[in-house]
């Protein structure tokens, strides 16, 4: 399951060679790899490989409707007639089912023992990626890949890639300067490894640097505009750099212009568009016509339920928008989706649930509430299922609420722990001046948010 760097089927191409493009495809975020393994499968109905990378996109969707494709490809590879198979490709397939059968911790284990036992099996590695992030082990995102790059060396397609992944650990766990150098090796074995770009964004947007952050995506916008995985987030991530520098006209230029809010969007452009709406809405900022569009796009988008990070982010969405009944179903079905499946279940009730009882309270204007729903997780970014600068919003959101209820000492302890962490930031300059000079919001006309009084779970 080695990826190489070639990108594009070729003609007559055997079966591995094109299952070699789908992998740099999945690694790169360049090309769609879902539909490339659709054909080559329906062209080679028993290449068990093909099953295998199949099965594995399926579980990186982590979506409820994903399952039921993941039940025919598994039906159909664990069917194929003996010697069809081999023992590394049985193990990938048993950690697909585990996953069909929502044991979503063990298919992850499986994945993470397939990787460890063969480090160059980067489809494994790169479940096992996914699963470290989902669940919050931070330390994993960065370790795991470290323990397998001693396996490999530069000479070996693919090497890039794992050293994209490695980039992106190093960034989460705070490792800075050491995230943004390999990202940038990184990129010397693949110009187009949108991934390495990112893992550098993500370091240089922890560290407040904002225009370096706005310069090197940029300097780089080859390798991922055309990437559709990843061009909306790194968007996403320049507008966070625009908005850390006060400039917001830049940030409602790519949010209305870049970050999808249709019909089609998919779960990942509305979480971004989402996310950079609340921030907006934090500073004041006018968005009630947009919260509109994403509301509406996040109601015909189907359920998720595996992905508790996603559903928070609709429930932003209908909150902004004044849809609280779209919000409370959600939460409802957030709950029965944790009773299906166990693992769930410590996610939703100990940071999904609380995270929306919060944004509720927030959004009926009930400040004082939202604090403290919000100070019981503070830490609450290391299990939310998503990265550290995605998780910021529920830091965010509590100091706004802080400020807004005068809790002047609170906002400004919560202040300077931010500028510990991000010491080159603007925005956080500003928080500072605000809390010396107990400033509340709103400092622009803003749309307000529209809730309900719900007391926190």
């Amino acid at each position: 399951m080695c990826s190489t760097h070639r990108l594009h089927a070729r003609p007559h191409a055997r079966p591995q060679d094109t299952l070699a493009d789908l992998l740099a495809m999945l690694h790169t975020g360049q090309g769609d790899a879902m539909a490339g393994v659709q054909a080559l499968l329906w062209a080679h109905p028993g290449f068990a490989p093909g099953h295998c990378l199949h099965a594995a996109l399926l579980v990186m969707a982590g979506s409820e409707d994903a399952l039921p494709a993941l039940a025919r490809t598994l039906h159909i590879a664990e069917a194929l007639p003996p010697g069809a198979t081999s023992e590394r490709e049985r193990r990938h397939l048993a950690a697909a089912r585990a996953w069909l059968e929502r044991d979503l911790k063990e298919a992850l284990q499986l994945y993470g023992e397939i990787a460890a036992d063969d480090p160059l099996d980067t489809l494994a590695l790169r479940v096992a990626h996914f699963g470290d992030l989902q669940w919050g082990r931070t330390a994993q995102l960065r370790d795991r890949i470290a323990a397998a790059l001693p396996h490999w060396h530069e000479r070996m397609p693919g090497y890039g890639h794992v050293l994209g992944m490695y980039a992106f650990g190093l960034a989460e766990n705070g490792e800075h300067a050491g995230a943004a150098a390999v990202g940038r090796r990184a990129l010397a074995f693949d110009r187009r490894n949108a991934g390495a770009v990112h893992a550098v964004a993500h370091a240089l947007d922890m560290q407040g640097r904002s225009v370096d952050g706005i310069d090197w995506l940029q300097a780089r916008a080859s390798a991922w505009t055309t990437s559709e995985s990843y061009a909306p987030h790194l968007w996403w991530h320049q507008a966070l750099c625009h908005l850390d520098l006060d400039d917001v006209a830049a940030a409602l230029l790519i949010l209305d212009a870049r970050l999808p809010a249709g019909a089609r969007a998919g779960a990942p452009a509305l979480v971004d568009a989402s996310a950079l709406l609340w921030r907006l809405q934090l500073r004041g900022i006018d968005v009630a016509e947009r919260w509109q569009r994403v509301a509406s796009a996040w109601a015909v988008t189907p359920e998720r339920g595996l992905r508790p990070f996603n559903d928070t982010h609709a429930i932003l969405a209908y909150v902004g928008a004044g849809r609280i009944g779209h919000a409370q179903w959600l939460m409802t079905a957030l709950r029965a989706s944790a009773e299906r499946t166990q693992d769930l279940q410590g996610l939703v009730a100990h940071a999904a649930l609380p995270v929306c009882e919060a944004v509720m309270r927030f959004g009926a204007g009930d400040h004082a509430a939202a604090v403290e729903c919000l100070l019981q997780h503070r830490h609450l970014a290391q299990h939310c299922g998503g990265s550290r600068a995605q998780c910021d919003l529920v830091q965010q959101t509590l100091l706004e609420a802080a400020l807004r209820d005068g809790q002047w000492e609170l906002a400004r302890s919560l202040t300077e722990e931010r500028i510990a962490a991000r010491p080159y930031s603007e925005m956080n300059r500003r928080l500072m001046a605000r809390c010396e000079a107990r400033e509340q919001r709103p400092l622009r006309q803003a749309g307000r948010f529209v809730g309900s009084a719900h007391a926190c779970a």
